[in-house]
């Protein structure tokens, strides 16, 4: 009979630890959870870049128009010279070129090269190929 109350003491106990471990196990996991609000992410900051008429015409005119020539059309050339011989003599005189180009160039609408990029190409073609 001593051995019957063995067995039932240790089956309750048994019983209780799995019970109350199961709980606490549970109410651990509980606990531990994070409590995370979610934190909107800061909006990308812009990367502000200046460019200068040099580097548009660079990008956009000089695959056509190296060192102030041209390939396509030799005898014109963005030289002043040239440019004078032509009645161009304002930016906005290249800059209505390149808005609406003869044969061989290919036209540069403001949605290609915004007003104020073209006005700067404009300039760095009259102040640098003289």
């Amino acid at each position: 009979m001593y051995k019957k109350q063995i067995v039932a003491g240790l089956a309750i106990l048994l019983i209780g630890t799995v019970f109350v471990g199961g709980c606490k196990k549970d109410t651990q996991q509980k606990a531990e959870a994070p409590q995370i609000s979610p934190v909107p992410a800061a909006p990308p900051t812009p990367m502000i870049q200046s460019k200068t008429g040099e580097t548009l015409f660079k990008q956009h005119c000089a695959v056509c128009h190296p060192d102030g020539g041209n390939i396509v059309t030799p005898q014109m050339t963005l030289h002043r010279q040239n440019l004078a011989a032509h009645k161009i003599n304002k930016p906005e005189d290249i800059v209505k070129i390149m808005r609406n180009p003869g044969q061989g160039m290919n036209r540069f609408d403001e949605a290609t090269i915004p007003d104020k990029d073209a006005m700067s190409i404009a300039e760095f073609v009259l102040n640098t190929y003289k």
